[in-house]
């Protein structure tokens, strides 16, 4: 594997790709917010998430990829990292651009992105040899097509069809003899694209509880829209509110020959500006097909019953329903601005994870907890 620059290798050991701008007495302008330099100097010494960011993110997202309005997109994705610079939103800044026809100026917002360690990384490589290829630059365009494909884009329907890298296949000979070398060393991509996001979970800690202060005690990681495949939310996301959801890697619960068990979050609410998500757990089998799913704490809607969910080591798991009670009404008043008065215990459900990866839901509390 030939593509490995130093910037890379320097971003894996800074750890500055998430971090916000709250600590810093540096900030961001138009100007530098395509140096790196600038980036570390806007981000030293904080470590926690930018709520206005976040919430021009999403707008900005929202915009580009449901609306389909990239031009209008594309100053919003700018304002959220001059508050706060962030992998996620210097790809989509770069998506925008390119198709906004601002070639130069995405292969900048990409190049950002990889320095601040954007994953999955093949995905990006692609899309920046589509930005060189569109920019007449067909020395790049093919470098990064193949490192690309190296790093794991395996779409050979997409490399050869992609409108983006029509520039490209003009030289016929040198682009099949160049793709075809650089998928030789590929195998199932099917199997490579969940073995990647598979990755993305953690093992948990055992007892995991899913409750209101989970989240203000964690600091997710992002899954990347690319695996929408595995993420049925995403696929069937429904914007409100003038946002979108965010989708949270939360842990590896249990992991056999047969099956994998993994633990992710939705959040439709940060926009809002706090943490409000919902849980599900899901297995998989070993090519990546959903065997079964299961939501296992927090809610929905704002008028849901709030559950709290605890799995433990031996697949285990309760899920408890608490009905919530707030000093005004919840479908006209925002979450944020609701105090609530009680909650009540409504409901204890028991399930665990059986041999073929499916959640059972079990009529009596197991012997352990009584």
């Amino acid at each position: 594997m030939r593509f490995m620059p130093l910037f890379v290798l320097a971003g894996l050991l800074s750890a500055c790709g998430g971090a916000g701008n709250q600590g810093s007495s540096f900030r961001l302008t138009e100007n530098s917010m395509y140096n790196i330099d600038s980036v570390h100097a806007a981000a030293t010494g904080t470590t926690t998430k930018d709520k206005n960011a976040e919430k021009e993110f999403l707008e900005a997202l929202d915009l580009y990829r449901n609306k389909k309005k990239a031009g209008q997109s594309i100053p919003l994705f700018k304002s959220s990292i001059l508050k706060q610079p962030q992998a996620k939103a210097y790809y989509e800044l770069g998506n925008a651009l390119l198709d906004g026809g601002k070639y130069k100026e995405a292969i900048q917002s990409f190049d950002m992105a990889e320095q601040l360690n954007y994953t999955p990384l093949h995905k990006l490589l692609y899309n920046k040899a589509c930005a060189y290829s569109l920019d007449n630059n067909e020395e790049k365009g093919m470098y990064y097509l193949v490192s690309a494909i190296e790093f794991g884009y395996t779409n050979l329907d997409n490399i050869m069809k992609d409108k983006d890298l029509a520039n490209l296949r003009k030289n016929s000979y040198r682009f099949t003899t160049s793709v075809k070398e650089a998928l030789s060393g590929h195998g199932d991509p099917e199997k490579l694209q969940w073995t990647m996001y598979y990755r993305g979970f953690k093992q948990v800690n055992f007892p995991l509880t899913l409750d209101k202060s989970y989240a203000t005690k964690q600091e997710f990681k992002d899954i990347p829209y690319d695996f929408e495949k595995y993420v049925s939310e995403m696929r069937n996301a429904k914007f409100e509110r003038e946002t979108g959801s965010a989708f949270y890697y939360v842990g590896l619960i249990k992991s056999d020959s047969t099956f994998r068990t993994v633990c992710y979050a939705v959040n439709d609410k940060e926009i809002e500006g706090y943490n409000w998500p919902y849980y599900f757990l899901a297995s998989y089998a070993p090519s990546g097909k959903l065997i079964d799913k299961l939501m296992i704490a927090g809610q929905q809607l704002d008028e849901d019953p709030y559950k709290v969910g605890v799995v433990n080591a031996n697949g285990e798991i309760t899920v408890t329903a608490y009905k919530m009670e707030y000093e005004k009404d919840v479908t006209k008043t925002p979450f944020n601005e609701n105090k609530e008065k009680s909650s009540t215990e409504i409901k204890k459900d028991f399930y665990s994870i059986s041999a073929d990866g499916h959640f059972v839901h079990k009529a009596n509390e197991p012997l352990a907890l009584r």
